[in-house]
């Protein structure tokens, strides 16, 4: 029985890491299953969404049960006595991570000794203690600037001497160029959205210019 569980164990944690983007319509399992040869053990989740990744992994073989019972926000969740109780009965523990479930590490800090073997589904990226928001967001408007509809729109912002230097391809670097207004080599969204704003206005009132002067 250990053995088995161990093993799916492992087999969830490998396959939540790199499929958690491809999920299956698995029924969840109930936790009315009674443990037999073909039930490996109760698997406690922090959240519906884990609930079916384990269960996309797992279908059958296991018996899921939930942290929370009741519709409550998983922000504001906090486990009551009976879920305690639920959680040390459990063989093994998956939740979110990133902080999602404010409650998990000191709850299981708490139980100590009693707390079941327990895993995040989603970690930080190699080396981070923190997620930049900013520069994801940063990068992807890179991408999508330099394709499509949005490519007019930045060859549009510069000048004709900084389209020449560039070679029209928008990049981090080029976006901390012209937008970081305070020379401090990051690039906030105010930033970003303050100097698109500026740049966009200086292009109409030159496009204006040339308008009036045309007649």
């Amino acid at each position: 029985m250990h053995k088995a569980m161990r093993a799916l164990s492992v087999s969830l944690i490998l396959i939540l890491s790199s499929l958690a983007g491809c999920l299956a319509d698995d029924e969840i399992v109930t936790s009315d299953v009674e443990l037999d040869d073909e039930n490996y053990g109760t698997v406690m989740v922090s959240t519906y969404h884990v609930g079916q990744l384990v269960s996309a992994v797992a279908g059958d073989s296991i018996t899921i049960e939930y942290m929370s019972q009741d519709n409550i926000p998983v922000h504001d969740y906090e486990p009551s006595a009976s879920d305690l109780i639920r959680l040390q009965q459990a063989d093994i523990f998956f939740y979110h991570g990133l902080n999602l479930e404010p409650w998990v590490e000191s709850t299981l800090s708490s139980l100590g000794d009693d707390a079941p073997p327990s895993y995040m589904t989603h970690a930080m990226p190699t080396g981070e203690s923190a997620l930049d928001y900013e520069s994801m967001l940063v990068s992807n408007l890179c991408e999508l600037m330099i394709d499509g509809p949005f490519e007019s729109t930045t060859l549009g912002m510069i000048s004709e001497d900084e389209h020449d230097d560039h070679d029209d391809e928008m990049t981090p670097e080029l976006l901390l160029e012209l937008f970081d207004s305070n020379n401090d080599s990051y690039l906030s969204w105010d930033e970003l959205w303050d100097g698109w704003n500026s740049n966009d206005d200086d292009h109409d009132d030159d496009h204006d210019d040339d308008h009036d002067d045309d007649h």
